[in-house]
């Protein structure tokens, strides 16, 4: 089975490609029925709205149920599965997940509490700092090895324990003794701190999971050359700890942009190249898809397609959705620490349109924008671009010295097809 693939798409659809009983470790952080919506700043790139939400209960049962039977189905027999939710509906799906056709009731190794902490303002009511992950196997034969995430003693606590003993050299420890004095294995309440603001892996996914709480799932319940599989990987963190963790990985994931932030995202922590050492799999293929997408994920998709990276902010950003920087200077960022879009000042604006056609008007908008930054070249992406536009662009270049690339969606889909294909 091919594995370290991404798979973009809904995972009920995608998981019916892999084989029965072929994944050893399950992970998944589905969106939680928690009737809200969240705003999430991707890598503070894009500012976007998605939806984590149903009508009810039992509108997130039906939606996960299916979902879970195909997880269940390519979990090997002697496979675990993790299942992360909150309090919205974690009774509700320990329920479902005890059926007879799924888990069955036996097979619950143990209900864990993630605690986080965080300021709370809420007066009246206990602040809710934990989540829930329901940890199940398929049967009585897994692999469990909690030996290799031992937390380490405070080590004033370890010396008063010493004294108390009688004073045992560690040294003259052996097996699982010297094991005890690394640390104890964690219980099933585990107080990971949340990913503060300036956090290094942070990328500004709102339900982002710090590496740490990972590693522990990965290390305890899979080995070295082990598949691990999230089938809701976000913006990647199974994937990366996996990697680190030298096991084989798929991800699947519905959103374009939460693909292409995972594939950059293993490159720049491993330098792994996309093709060779990594795959991304399902994309858009036609303009028709790509038509029905939210304004917000068609811009960031157009983007990144051509290589850009997309501005900060989406909305009254000056007439520029993203920028194109030299390949020199990107590995400049990432070696030196820079920051793109402040230290770094060579680049060639970007813009967007999603409607049917690019008017005169919008070319005539982005003139404007390229003078104020002081640019001669842009690039403009759009589905087609009228008479009068193309007009435009020509009288701009001849005037005014600005030279504007437009270029079509149908084009940029055939330069993925082929990229596929190579």
């Amino acid at each position: 089975m091919d594995t370290n693939i991404i798979y973009c798409g809904d995972c009920l659809v995608k998981l019916k490609e892999l084989p029965d009983e072929s994944v050893d470790l399950i992970y998944i952080d589905p969106p939680f029925s928690s009737n809200r919506n969240y705003v999430a700043f991707w890598q503070e790139q894009e500012k976007r709205h998605f939806e984590d939400r149903f009508e009810n209960v039992r509108a997130y049962i039906d939606y996960m149920y299916p979902r879970v039977k195909e997880l269940y189905r390519v979990l090997k027999q002697t496979g675990s599965f993790y299942y992360h939710c909150d309090w919205h509906a974690s009774h509700y799906i320990k329920v479902m997940l005890d059926r007879d056709d799924l888990f069955g009731y036996g097979n619950l190794r143990n209900e864990i509490v993630w605690c986080y902490t965080r300021p709370s303002h809420k007066h009246g009511q206990f602040p809710r700092t934990h989540d829930t992950i329901l940890f199940y196997t398929k049967s009585k034969h897994y692999t469990f090895e909690p030996d290799r995430i031992r937390i380490p003693y405070n080590p004033e606590s370890l010396a008063r324990s010493n004294r108390g003993a009688g004073v045992k050299s560690a040294m003259g420890l052996k097996g699982r003794d010297r094991l005890h004095i690394q640390g104890k294995i964690p219980e099933s309440w585990w107080a990971i701190p949340m990913l503060q603001g300036n956090a290094r892996e942070r990328l500004g996914y709102p339900t982002q999971k710090p590496e740490t709480l990972l590693e522990r799932i990965i290390k305890t319940s899979s080995n070295a050359g082990d598949i691990v599989l999230d089938a809701f990987c976000g913006c990647g963190t199974t994937l990366v700890v996996a990697q680190r963790e030298k096991r084989k990985w798929i991800g699947i994931d519905i959103s374009p942009t939460a693909c292409r932030v995972m594939a950059k995202r293993l490159e720049a922590n491993f330098y792994m190249k996309e093709g060779k050492d990594f795959w991304v799999r399902d994309l858009p293929k036609t303009v028709e898809e790509l038509r029905e997408y939210p304004p917000f994920e068609f811009q960031n998709w157009a983007i990144n397609a051509i290589g850009g990276v997309p501005s900060r902010v989406k909305v009254r950003n000056g007439g520029i959705d993203g920028k194109l920087y030299p390949v020199e200077d990107i590995k400049k960022e990432k070696a030196e620490g820079l920051d793109l879009f402040g230290d770094i000042d060579r680049y060639i604006p970007i813009q967007t349109k999603r409607t049917s056609q690019v008017g005169r008007p919008d070319i005539e908008n982005f003139e404007v924008a390229m003078k104020r930054d002081k640019r001669d070249k842009g690039i403009f992406v759009g589905f087609a671009f009228s008479r009068d536009a193309e007009v435009e662009i020509r009288r701009a270049a001849r005037d005014e010295g600005l030279e504007i690339e437009p270029i079509t969606v149908a084009q940029i889909v055939e330069q993925e097809l082929d990229k596929q294909l190579k």
